[in-house]
C-alpha cells in the first residue's frame, strides 16, 4: 500500500527561507551593541594613536568574542521573541556554518543561488568573529544581487522584500561593494590610469548614483524606458540616502552631527502628558546610552578607523600618525582616490574606498586584526545609518517625524544636484518628471533664497548632460536674479532652437543645446500642519486669555507664508511655470483640512489650479482618517486633477485595523462626536444602514450633552455647523470693505453663512471659543474609550463610508497618491503584499463599486530606503500576489503609470 509523500516546499519557498534567515543574522550582527561597546572599551584602554596592524591580545579577543556571541544571541531573541533559547541558538549555529563554508546548499537550488555560499575548506575556529564580516557581506551580495542588462547592480525581484528589510538595518553599500570587489579584477596592485578609468566607469555603471540597487523586473525596465515614471509625491528634504550622509559626516562631523544639538532634544512633545523628546527617544531606541556627544565621538572614531584601514589597504602609501581623526581620514581618502578623475561621482568614490578595503583583505595587505577593526567601523556605520532610516519596529507617523527632526541630513541636503542625480539613477533614467515638495518661508526673500539653492542644483544637474558643462556650472554660480536663473534652466530643458523667437532669452547668451537629462522638475510648496502646545493648553482650559480661535497661530503663520509666496510669484517672471501646485503636509492630527481652507483659497485666487493634501495617513479612529479625506476634498474645494496624499484610511480593512490597535482606541470627546456626525451624514446621503442611525444619533446626543449640555443642539445642527468649517474664524468680524480682496471674500462667506443658517454659524463660532465657557472647551477634550465591541460604527458601516468617499473621488476625478514603503512603516501593514492599494484597485475581498485613480510616489526615499522604481516594484509584487494572471498585474501597473502622467501637476 502506497503512502502519500509529504509535500515538499518549492525551490522559491526554500530560497525565501534562506534569504530571510540570512537577513535576520545580518541584522543581529550589525546591530550588536554589546560588541560595539566592547570595541569602545578596548579603544579607551589603548594608546591614543595605535597602528592598525597592532595585534589584539588573547584576553581582548576573548572579550570581543563573548560580546559578539551574547549580543548576537540577544538580538536574535528580540527579533523572534517566541523562540526558545535553544531555537535561537540552533538558528545562529546553522547560519554560521553556512557562512563559514561548512555546509553546501541542497542541489535543488538554482546555480546562481548556490554561489551565494562560499564553498571553501572547513575552517576550525571557536566562532565566526575572527575577521569574517566580509564573508557575511559577500554571502548577502551573492544571495540578493545580480547584474542587469544595462550593466547596473540589481536585486533579484523574487527576493526584493527580504532585501528591503535588510537595508533598513544594514548599509547596502557595504554589501554591493563586497559584491563588486569579487568582480572587479585589476592586473596588479598599481593599475594603469587607463585601467583605473575602466574600473571607475564600471563602478559608475553598477551603482547609478545611488547606494540602493533596483529590482531586475524586465517589465518595469520596459515601463521606465518607454513611458517613464512620474514622481508625484516626494519631499526634497528627506530624499538623500543615509550612506551619503554618513560619508559627509566622516568629512564634516561638526557640520553634520553638530546639527543634533542639545536644543534639538530638549523640548517635550507630549500634548496631554509628558512623554519626553522624540529625537532623544529615537537615539535611545537605537542605543539606551546614545547621546549627541557620544554619536559625535563615534563618528570621529569611525573616521580614525577608516583612515587606518585605507592607509594600509592602499598600495604605496605610508601610514601617518599624530593627526586628528578627520584630518587623517581626509588624507587617507585623498591617497586612495588620488588617481581617480575629479569628476568621479560621490557614491563611486565611497564604493572605491570600500572595494579597496575588500581587495586589501583578499591580497593580504590587511590582516586578521584589521578585520576586527573593520567590524568595529561597520558597526558604527550601521548605527549612524539606522538613525536616518525608519526601522520596521518604528511604527507610526510620530516615529517618522522624529527622524525628520534630528537634523542629521540638514548639512548634506544643501546639495540639491546630488538628489537629482540619485533620482534619475545614471544611465537608467527611469524618472520622467519630478514634483519636488518644499516648505515656503515667511519672508519672500527667504523663499527666493531656498528656490535659488534648488534651481542652482537643478541647473548643475542639467548641465552635466551637455557637451560643455563647465559653462553651465559658472552660470549656476553667477545668476543675477531668480528669474534669470529660471531662464537659464528653461534654456537647458528645451534647448535654444525652441527659443529663437524669444529675443530676450537669446540676448548676450551663448548657445547651449538641450540637456540630455531626462528628468524634469516641478515644485510644490507644502504648508506645515502643526500644533502649538501652549496655545492649545490655554484654549482648552488654561487660566490665561485664550487664542481668538482654534489653531490661531498656525492659521496666521500659514497665511503669512501664502502671502509671501504669492508676492514672490508675482514679482518673478516664469516662477508660475515652476510652482505646479500646493500641498499641506506633516502630522494631520495636529491640524485638520479646515485650518488650510483660507490659504488654499488665497493660492487659488493667485492662479494656482492644482492641489494635493496629506490626509487619512495617521488617525485616532479609522473613521477619523476617512473623514479627513472627505474634509480635504470638500473644505479645500478639490476638483478634477487634484490629488489626495496617502488616503490610507479609505483603503484599510476595518477588521484588520481594529486588530492592529488591539481592539480599542482613546480619543478626545469632540473628535468622536465629529466622527459620528460625519458618519451619519454619509449614511443619510447614501441611504444605507438606516437601521444604525438611531444608535448613532443617540451617541451623538449623549456626547453633545457631555460637552455643551444643551438639548437644542441636535444632530442636524451639528451637521450644518460641521459643513461651515471651511470658513476662516479669524475673519468672522472682518469688514466687507476690507482693503485685502481675500479678506473681503472671507467676510462675504461669513455673511452668506449667517444668512443661510445663523444657528449653525453661532455653534461654529462657539466651537472656536466665541461665547463658549472654559468648562465646555475642557469637556470637549476629555477622553473617551471606543472599543471594537461598543463601537456603533460596525465594520460594514465603515466600509460603506469608505466606498462613499472613494465614489466622491471618482466623481470629481481626484487621484490618490500611494506610497508603499511609507505606508508600510506608518500604517498597520506587516508586509508589502498586505498593502491596501489592492482594495482601491478592486482586488480586495469587499467590492468598492469601481476602481479609483491611483498614482505612485516615494514620499521621503532617504528615510524609507527606497526610490520610485522600487515603489513600483513593491506594488508589482503585491499585484502579482492578488490578481489572476501576470498580464492583469502588468495592465494595472501600466494604468497607474499612465494615470501619473495625467495627474501630475
Amino acid at each position: 500500500m502506497s503512502r502519500n509523500k509529504p509535500e515538499q516546499p518549492s525551490p522559491l519557498a526554500n530560497e525565501l527561507f534562506e534569504a530571510r534567515e540570512l537577513v535576520d543574522y545580518a541584522k543581529c550582527v550589525l546591530s550588536n551593541l554589546d560588541l560595539l561597546r566592547a570595541f569602545e572599551r578596548l579603544s579607551k584602554s589603548a594608546p591614543d594613536k595605535v597602528d592598525v596592524t597592532k595585534h589584539f591580545t588573547q584576553e581582548q579577543k576573548a572579550n570581543l568574542n563573548e560580546a559578539h556571541c551574547t549580543g548576537r544571541f540577544v538580538h536574535m531573541r528580540r527579533l523572534h521573541p517566541s523562540l526558545t533559547d535553544e531555537g535561537a541558538e540552533n538558528r545562529i549555529a546553522r547560519i554560521v556554518r553556512r557562512i563559514n563554508g561548512r555546509t553546501a546548499l541542497p542541489d535543488q537550488y538554482p546555480g546562481s543561488l548556490r554561489l551565494g555560499w562560499p564553498q571553501k575548506p572547513q575552517v576550525e575556529t571557536d566562532d565566526d568573529l575572527n575577521g569574517n564580516l566580509r564573508e557575511l557581506l559577500s554571502c548577502l551580495g551573492e544571495m540578493f544581487l545580480c547584474e542587469g542588462n544595462d550593466g547596473s547592480i540589481r536585486v533579484r525581484t523574487r527576493l526584493l522584500e527580504p532585501w528591503q528589510d535588510l537595508v533598513l538595518a544594514v548599509p547596502p553599500l557595504l554589501i554591493t561593494s563586497a559584491w563588486m570587489a569579487q568582480r572587479l579584477h585589476l592586473s596588479d596592485a598599481t593599475p594603469s590610469v587607463a585601467e583605473l578609468q575602466r574600473a571607475g566607469a564600471r563602478l559608475n555603471a553598477w551603482l547609478c548614483d545611488s547606494t540602493l540597487p533596483v529590482d531586475d523586473d524586465p517589465f518595469l525596465d520596459h515601463l521606465c524606458r518607454t513611458e517613464g515614471l512620474d514622481e508625484t509625491h516626494l519631499h526634497l528634504n528627506g530624499t538623500t540616502e543615509a550612506e551619503k550622509v554618513w560619508c559627509d559626516a566622516l568629512e564634516r562631523p561638526e557640520k553634520v552631527v553638530g546639527g543634533l544639538t542639545a536644543k534639538t532634544i530638549k523640548e517635550d512633545i507630549g500634548i496631554k502628558v509628558p512623554i519626553g523628546n522624540g529625537v532623544k527617544r529615537l537615539l535611545q531606541q537605537e542605543d539606551p546610552d546614545l547621546t549627541p556627544q557620544r554619536l559625535m565621538q563615534r563618528v570621529k572614531d569611525a573616521a580614525a578607523l577608516k583612515a587606518d584601514l585605507l592607509n594600509h589597504a592602499t598600495p604605496n602609501v605610508e601610514p601617518t600618525f599624530c593627526e586628528p581623526p578627520v584630518a587623517a581620514y581626509r588624507r587617507a581618502q585623498e591617497n586612495c582616490l588620488r588617481r581617480l578623475s575629479a569628476q568621479t561621482p560621490k557614491v563611486v568614490k565611497e564604493a572605491w574606498q570600500l572595494v579597496t578595503l575588500f581587495k586589501g583583505f583578499d591580497e593580504n595587505r590587511l590582516d586578521h586584526t584589521a578585520g576586527l577593526r573593520f567590524w568595529h567601523y561597520a558597526l558604527l556605520r550601521a548605527q549612524f545609518c539606522r538613525l536616518l532610516i525608519q526601522q520596521s519596529n518604528q511604527k507610526g507617523f510620530d516615529q517618522f517625524q522624529h527622524i525628520t527632526l534630528n537634523e542629521l541630513r540638514e548639512a548634506t541636503e544643501k546639495d540639491y544636484a546630488e538628489r537629482f542625480r540619485q533620482i534619475e539613477r545614471g544611465q537608467q533614467k527611469g524618472v520622467d518628471f519630478l514634483e519636488g515638495r518644499f516648505t515656503p518661508k515667511m519672508p519672500p526673500d527667504d523663499t527666493a533664497k531656498l528656490l535659488g539653492l534648488i534651481l542652482r542644483g537643478y541647473l548643475e544637474f542639467l548641465g552635466e548632460g551637455v557637451a560643455r558643462p563647465a559653462g553651465v556650472m559658472r552660470e549656476a554660480r553667477e545668476y543675477r536674479s531668480l528669474s534669470d536663473l529660471l531662464s537659464r534652466v528653461r534654456r537647458l530643458e528645451v534647448g535654444d532652437d525652441q527659443l529663437l523667437d524669444n529675443r530676450r532669452e537669446q540676448t548676450n547668451q551663448s548657445h547651449i543645446p538641450r540637456s540630455s537629462r531626462r528628468l524634469r522638475l516641478g515644485l510644490v510648496p507644502h504648508f506645515v500642519k502643526q500644533t502649538h502646545k501652549k496655545e492649545r493648553e490655554d484654549f482648552f482650559g488654561g487660566e490665561k486669555l485664550r487664542a481668538s480661535c482654534r489653531d490661531a497661530k498656525v492659521r496666521r503663520e500659514s497665511d503669512q507664508r501664502a502671502r509671501a509666496l504669492v508676492a514672490l510669484i508675482h514679482r518673478t517672471p516664469g516662477l508660475e511655470t515652476l510652482i505646479r501646485g500646493i500641498d499641506a503636509a506633516s502630522n494631520e492630527r495636529h491640524a485638520g483640512p479646515e485650518v488650510f481652507a483660507p490659504v488654499f483659497r488665497r493660492m487659488r485666487h493667485a492662479g494656482i489650479r492644482r492641489f494635493t493634501y496629506h490626509a487619512g495617513e495617521d488617525f485616532g479612529h479609522i473613521i477619523s482618517g476617512i473623514r479627513a479625506i472627505h474634509e480635504a476634498v470638500v473644505f479645500l474645494d478639490f476638483d478634477a486633477g487634484c490629488r489626495i496624499g496617502h488616503g490610507t484610511a479609505s483603503g484599510l480593512d476595518p477588521k484588520a485595523w481594529w486588530e492592529a490597535v488591539s481592539g480599542y482606541v482613546v480619543m478626545p470627546t469632540e473628535d468622536r462626536l465629529d466622527d459620528l456626525v460625519f458618519a451619519r451624514e454619509m449614511l443619510l446621503s447614501t441611504r444605507t444602514h438606516i437601521d444604525r442611525l438611531p444608535l448613532i444619533e443617540a451617541e451623538i446626543q449623549r456626547l453633545s450633552m457631555k460637552i455643551w449640555n444643551e438639548p437644542r443642539i441636535t444632530p442636524n445642527l451639528l451637521a450644518e455647523a460641521w459643513k461651515l468649517r471651511s470658513l476662516d474664524p479669524l475673519a468672522h468680524n472682518v469688514s466687507l470693505e476690507d482693503v485685502d480682496p481675500n479678506r473681503r471674500f472671507e467676510a462675504r462667506c461669513f455673511a452668506s453663512a449667517r444668512q443661510r443658517n445663523s444657528n449653525a454659524l453661532n455653534h461654529f463660532l462657539r466651537r472656536h471659543g466665541i461665547n463658549a465657557s472654559t468648562e465646555e472647551l475642557r469637556a470637549a477634550r476629555e477622553d473617551v474609550v471606543v472599543s471594537q465591541e461598543n463601537d456603533v460604527l460596525r465594520p460594514k458601516v465603515i466600509r460603506t463610508i469608505q466606498n462613499a468617499v472613494l465614489r466622491l473621488l471618482r466623481e470629481r476625478s481626484i487621484a490618490i497618491e500611494t506610497l508603499p514603503s511609507s505606508n508600510l512603516r506608518i500604517s498597520i501593514h506587516q508586509c508589502y503584499n498586505d498593502h491596501h492599494a489592492r482594495n482601491w484597485l478592486g482586488l480586495g475581498k469587499h467590492p468598492v463599486g469601481g476602481p479609483v485613480s491611483v498614482v505612485i510616489g516615494s514620499d521621503d526615499p532617504g528615510i524609507f530606503a527606497t526610490g520610485l522604481r522600487l515603489e513600483y516594484a513593491h506594488l508589482s509584487r503585491m499585484l502579482h500576489a492578488h490578481v489572476l494572471s501576470p498580464a492583469s498585474a502588468k495592465e494595472l501597473l501600466h494604468r497607474m503609470c499612465v494615470e501619473a502622467k495625467q495627474y501630475r501637476f
